[in-house]
């Protein structure tokens, strides 16, 4: 693909995403959270306490926005901090009990399901979903090859 191919590819999929994250946004301001502050919980529930430079390399977030979701999420109650006694400058963050209570509020209704949220992939046949998703999940691997941090 040349210079200008793969710039349009990239814009085209930056516009999905952006629409995607602005909608998502929208089904979670109800809750009183915002779309990173959910992703850090909603990742923290399947993978237990974490560093935050952990965190950071799993979500593919940089250190600094990292704190700064994880400080709202403290501050909030969804979170808490758990110093290691060895080195008291070290901490995880845990996901806490109103953590829990809140992810399970947001999932019950099911903010981002077909019927309730929409989807822009319904112009496409299952087979070129598929299709698509294959793909994307080759560039996105390739990129991850090439642009790693």
């Amino acid at each position: 693909m040349d210079e200008v191919g793969t710039l349009e590819a990239f814009e085209a999929m930056d516009r999905i995403a952006s629409a995607w994250r602005r909608r998502a946004g929208e089904r979670l301001r109800p809750f009183g959270i915002t779309l990173a502050q959910y992703e850090l919980i909603r990742h923290l529930r399947r993978r237990g306490g974490l560093w935050l430079s952990v965190a950071a390399a799993e979500l593919d977030w940089d250190r600094p926005t990292t704190s700064v979701v994880a400080g709202a999420c403290l501050r909030a109650g969804w979170l808490k901090r758990r110093r290691l006694v060895q080195d008291r400058r070290t901490a995880r963050i845990e996901l806490t009990g109103q953590g829990e209570e809140l992810l399970d509020r947001v999932e019950s209704i099911r903010p981002f399901a077909e019927a309730n949220f929409g989807d822009p992939f319904d112009v496409i046949g299952a087979e070129e979903r598929s299709m698509m998703l294959r793909l994307l999940d080759r560039v996105a691997r390739r990129a991850g090859d090439i642009w790693a941090r």
